[in-house]
């Protein structure tokens, strides 16, 4: 890797004159352990593009940025290449790998088509159009295109994983986990094989196999936001739920916006009631992603246990505003509609507000007298007597 990151430093004012077909080829991203190589190769091609402003240069640093999770920044770099050459099938690869990672597959094969017609050539695009066309589900061109990569080379570790993800989607999980362990031997710093794996034997029930390759993984990658949610699950799977609130509190404080942490996290909480607590991760994961499915639903069910009368009906009406059938929002709307009526009809000390801190039930009136257990009068309850009637008298005899 450090050889390959020297390379790109030294060839930084290089023109393209050896051809599509050399530069086609993507040399693997930057690990964790080479992130001072990045960051010094990546100063070398600031400085080249600030005396030059070398076509080559913008594409390389896009490769870079890249690999360090910089995906807007590689974007912009990467589309002003290919507005100073739009002739170089390598460019068109580098922006496929980004749009990829913007999880815009079409846009992505429509790019590695175009440096194919370039003369572009290699096993990483190969492998590239076959994953962009599996995420699209079109399994038999993928099949294709990913044997293509296998056949110029077999010992590429990221075909054999496509080929496992093709297979598990597929629903043969054998022939899944064989090539995510072929993949494994082949390239044991792809990190997307562990998390396969990981998930795979999760389905299974085999817990400790799953705990085994994620701890693998954390070897290679020890501060990753995606293996910490993986073992939260585990965690979760196997009841252990305070382990696994730990390792989503880890993940989120990595990465805020990994919903699916949040999720996760509220779902455990509102299993054991809760309910202030679900409410608060509930709510981010809609704030960062409204279209989350069912997050509606479930911050509407979450004020609704935390007895916000009016904002849960509001949240429950949007729910079937989009899905007018849904019965869970039904219910929910009409449970609150309901207690809306009661507090109308009785007043607010029945229905008290909560604390906005603690959730739990406050200790005052809504006058703001504070309520005197120690005064209130507990009438014992008398016994229960019948009535027998005796000609002319009455005898009242006690149920003991």
């Amino acid at each position: 890797m450090r050889y390959i990151l020297i390379l790109l430093g030294v060839g930084l004012l290089a023109a393209c004159s050896s051809g599509d077909r050399r530069l086609s080829r993507i040399p693997p991203l930057p690990q964790a352990s080479d992130s001072t190589s990045a960051q010094n190769t990546l100063r070398a091609l600031d400085r080249a593009i600030s005396q030059s402003s070398s076509a080559t240069a913008y594409a390389k640093r896009a490769m870079i940025l890249l690999s360090m999770g910089r995906i807007a920044d590689a974007l912009e770099d990467i589309n002003e290449a290919i507005s100073r050459n739009n002739n170089t099938g390598f460019f068109y690869v580098v922006r496929a790998q980004v749009l990829r990672a913007l999880n815009k597959p079409d846009k992505a094969f429509d790019d590695a088509q175009r440096a194919e017609i370039l003369g572009a050539t290699s096993p990483e695009l190969y492998t590239l159009m076959g994953d962009v066309l599996q995420q699209q589900t079109q399994y038999p061109k993928a099949r294709l295109y990913v044997a293509k990569a296998l056949q110029m080379a077999p010992y590429d570790g990221e075909a054999h994983f496509y080929n496992g993800l093709m297979a598990a989607k597929l629903g043969d999980t054998v022939r899944a986990l064989a090539d995510y362990q072929q993949a494994l031997q082949l390239k044991p710093r792809f990190l997307p094989t562990y998390n396969q794996l990981t998930a795979v034997y999760r389905s299974l029930g085999d817990l400790n196999t799953a705990l085994v390759y994620n701890e693998r993984a954390m070897q290679y990658f020890p501060i990753n936001a995606e293996l910490l949610f993986q073992r939260g699950m585990i965690y979760q799977s196997a009841g252990r739920a305070d382990s696994a609130l730990i390792s989503y509190q880890k993940t989120v404080r990595l990465d805020p916006n990994f919903v699916q942490a949040y999720f996760q996290a509220g779902l455990i909480f509102e299993r054991f009631r809760n309910y202030g607590a679900a409410l608060t991760n509930y709510e981010q994961v809609q704030k960062r992603k409204a279209d989350f499915p069912r997050i509606g639903y479930f911050v509407a069910h979450g004020l609704e246990m935390t007895y916000q009368w009016e904002r849960a009906q509001a949240q429950y009406t949007a729910v079937l505003q989009k899905d007018p059938y849904d019965p869970a929002a039904q219910a929910g709307l009409w449970r609150v509609q309901r207690r809306q009526q009661m507090a109308a009809g009785y007043g607010d000390y029945l229905l008290p507000d909560t604390d906005d801190k603690t959730g739990l039930l406050p200790d005052r009136t809504p006058s703001g007298r504070i309520l005197d257990t120690n005064r209130i009068r507990i009438a014992p309850i008398q016994p229960r007597t019948r009535i027998q009637s005796m000609g002319d008298s009455i005898k009242i005899r006690t149920i003991d």
